[in-house]
């Protein structure tokens, strides 16, 4: 169920925000993530004291109230409506796009963009897994499961999984309070992160949240270094790690997948997250089996020490980023599709300004909210 929503989640969200909320509205996903990972937390820390199976039971049952929920609401969902005109449904689309968008947009505009998606033909018919390594394809396939990879193998896991263990093994007090701290703190970060994202752009983000991630993790690993740590040093370890929470929380966790549902070409979009959520899953997995024997004795024992080695991880992420991933903010998709096909530098991804029919889309997308933000519908004439 997981792998269907990262999936699949990212794709809807980018196809049919508009390219000005882009970001904003793809980063809801891991917002949710964050939530629910709060949510767990109060609750784990309001039964960790009953007796008997109710401690896991409770718990376990109230997992089953959000798919609950989430089944009622599936069908007030609009089609996607580049799904819609890649099957040749325009009629089904142009509704699609109006229940979307604001309510005073312009039917005029919205007709205009349909137009312009039905001159285009990235939208029709769908690629062979053979494609999505062939010619520019390959390069959008690569900035797809970096963005996936290193979501996972910067070590968010031992946030998010081993650190009520690991300051249990500190001998701190309350380490499920702790925990839920840090589900606060990064649920907080996350919902900054969704404010700015479309103002500051995914690369310089990205950038200053791996940045921050590899220094406070190597902070922590500096610490753990330190035989028999005093209080203040342990309140040094608790602190690296929040923050090392928040500085990922505020960058690779939400916009993994804006960066996901962005970077593909639109008829390879399935294949293309499928192979990125694939490896994210199975470094997941990696990164989960192999850290209890990473901290914990009689294997490696390195305790807060493994800092070093995610600080390491996060760090080559911060080059990778700077050497690999696009600046794709307030762009349609049909623009990012022809920046590609350009093969544009990553460095000039940016300032470039599209001529085509996809920099038209982008145009028509941010006319009509600057038409809705200012509550007038009257429509000028334009040429494309």
């Amino acid at each position: 169920m997981t792998g269907f929503t990262i999936v699949v989640v990212p794709i809807f969200q980018s196809e049919c925000a508009p390219p000005a909320l882009r970001g904003m509205i793809s980063t809801t996903l891991q917002l949710q993530i964050g939530f629910g990972q709060l949510v767990a937390s109060l609750v784990n820390y309001g039964t960790k004291g009953m007796d008997g199976d109710v401690s896991w039971l409770v718990p376990t049952g109230l997992q089953l109230v959000v798919p609950v929920i989430i089944l009622g609401l599936l069908p007030m969902l609009p089609e996607s409506p580049r799904w819609l005109m890649a099957k040749g449904r325009k009629d089904e689309a142009l509704k699609a796009i109006v229940k979307l968008r604001k309510k005073d947009a312009p039917i005029e505009l919205l007709q205009e963009e349909m137009e312009l998606l039905a001159a285009l033909d990235t939208n029709q018919g769908k690629g062979t897994w053979k494609e999505i390594f062939q010619g520019v394809n390959r390069r959008r396939t690569i900035i797809a499961i970096t963005a996936m990879f290193f979501q996972q193998i910067t070590g968010q896991a031992f946030v998010s999984q081993y650190a009520v263990i690991f300051y249990q093994r500190q001998k701190l007090t309350n380490p499920f309070g702790i925990s839920v701290i840090q589900a606060v703190v990064g649920l907080v970060t996350i919902t900054f992160t969704s404010l700015v994202v479309d103002s500051f752009g995914r690369r310089p983000i990205l950038l200053a949240g791996g940045s921050f991630m590899a220094f406070f993790l190597f902070i922590l690993g500096g610490v753990g270094t330190i035989h028999n740590p005093n209080a203040t040093q342990k309140n040094v370890m608790i602190a690296s790690n929040v923050l090392f929470g928040a500085s990922y929380a505020l960058s690779w966790a939400p916009l993994s997948y804006t960066i996901l549902g962005e970077a593909a070409t639109s008829r390879l979009k399935e294949k293309t997250n499928n192979l990125a959520t694939s490896i994210s899953v199975i470094t997941t997995f990696v990164v989960s089996f192999t850290l209890p024997y990473l901290l914990n004795p009689p294997y490696a024992a390195l305790g807060a020490r493994v800092g070093f080695i995610y600080g390491s991880t996060s760090a080559i992420s911060v080059v990778v980023a700077w050497l690999l991933i696009p600046e794709m903010k307030g762009r349609s998709l049909e623009e990012v599709d022809e920046m590609f096909e350009k093969n544009i530098a990553v460095r000039e991804f940016r300032d470039y300004r599209s001529s085509g029919i996809g920099g038209a889309i982008t145009r028509e997308d941010n006319m009509r909210t600057e038409i809705s933000d200012n509550g007038s519908t009257n429509v000028v004439n334009k040429t494309v």
